[in-house]
């Protein structure tokens, strides 16, 4: 082999070796990185430092000693010093040692404020105000509240109950950001979504004739003396509409806040009380008999309510898209009609 090649593959190894060292120093930086102390190893170094010994530092941590060696070696060889000095007693800090013990309680302090501000700041909870409608909360049941709270621990969910018109005015003074009403809502004033749908029904007396039949027509509660909710609630106007609408002579005795009222007054046949059909089957009362209207198209439905114009919060979007897709989800676990 002539110079010109001996001093080309000279050249090629010089390059090859190049090559290899640029590779082993970017790995060894690599493994710095992956290595790099955290505050795990600054709270062994502290207590290594406290106690004067890896033994009890290492009980102290849960950590064997050579663990609790191995992360002593890894924090002085990231800062290349030594931090302890061993003796008959155990160890002893250097001066280095000393100094990085200060900073290392400084750090320590430091970061475990910051996690505890972060669990704070996870604890905090958004306080959602919702105007509803009387009953909503009975039909849903426990469930739906059990359910939301697993799946948005960081929303709570403050329902108010109350007739309409107290939901109302609650979402106008902005007392509420979303409500849920009983329909029908004025569409000028609210943006509506359906939500829920209820059939109304009557709870009677077993003694009173209107009990014989299987289902209730408008015109068969003419003159008859009724017990329902207050003119507060919007179901009140629609089942008094529809009766007059009928021709039938409305004769209302008692109007209530609480339609347990109204099942009580039919316990004592003292009135036909006007319900709906999961209260009814749900505070049933003996000697009564519940009796649907004959007109199937015949509903009570809610819906969840915003003002006309007004954004949502994030977390008032996120109840109102959990609850929409919850009573999608378990219709079928609600009430049912029985023998429906």
């Amino acid at each position: 082999m002539g110079a010109w090649g001996r001093r080309a593959r000279a050249g090629r190894n010089a390059g090859a070796e190049c090559r290899r060292r640029e590779a082993a120093r970017r790995l060894r930086a690599m493994r710095g990185r992956e290595a790099a102390m955290d505050t795990r190893d600054l709270k062994v170094f502290v207590a290594v430092y406290e106690t004067k010994s890896i033994t009890r530092a290492a009980k102290d941590q849960f950590l064997s000693p050579q663990g609790c060696s191995k992360i002593i070696q890894k924090i002085e060889g990231e800062l290349g010093t030594s931090l302890f000095a061993r003796n008959h007693f155990g160890v002893a800090p250097t001066p280095q040692g000393d100094a990085l013990y200060r900073r290392a309680q400084m750090v320590i302090r430091l970061l475990d404020g910051v996690k505890d501000e972060v669990e704070a700041a996870r604890a905090l909870k958004y306080t959602l105000n919702i105007a509803s409608t009387r009953g909503v909360s009975e039909y849903l049941s426990l469930a739906f509240v059990r359910d939301f709270a697993e799946s948005h621990p960081h929303i709570s969910p403050r329902i108010m109950e109350s007739p309409d018109a107290i939901a109302k005015q609650r979402l106008a003074d902005n007392a509420a950001e979303i409500g849920v009403l009983g329909g029908p809502v004025d569409l000028s004033v609210f943006h509506a979504v359906p939500f829920t749908s209820h059939r109304p029904c009557l709870v009677i007396n077993e003694a009173n004739p209107l009990a014989r039949k299987a289902a209730i027509d408008y015109v068969d509660l003419d003159n008859q003396p009724l017990a329902m909710v207050s003119r507060e609630f919007a179901s009140h106007h629609l089942v008094v509409n529809r009766l007059a609408n009928a021709g039938a002579h409305v004769d209302i005795v008692m109007e209530a806040t609480e339609l347990d009222l109204c099942h009580r007054l039919a316990e004592q046949g003292d009135a036909i009380a006007v319900s709906f059909d999961f209260a009814a089957w749900g505070g049933r009362r003996a000697h009564t008999v519940i009796r649907p209207f004959a007109d199937r198209t015949f509903a009570w439905e809610t819906f969840v309510v915003r003002k006309a114009g007004a954004g949502l919060s994030p977390q008032a979007q996120e109840f109102c898209d959990f609850a929409l897709a919850w009573v999608a989800d378990h219709r079928a676990d609600l009430f049912q009609w029985p023998g429906a």
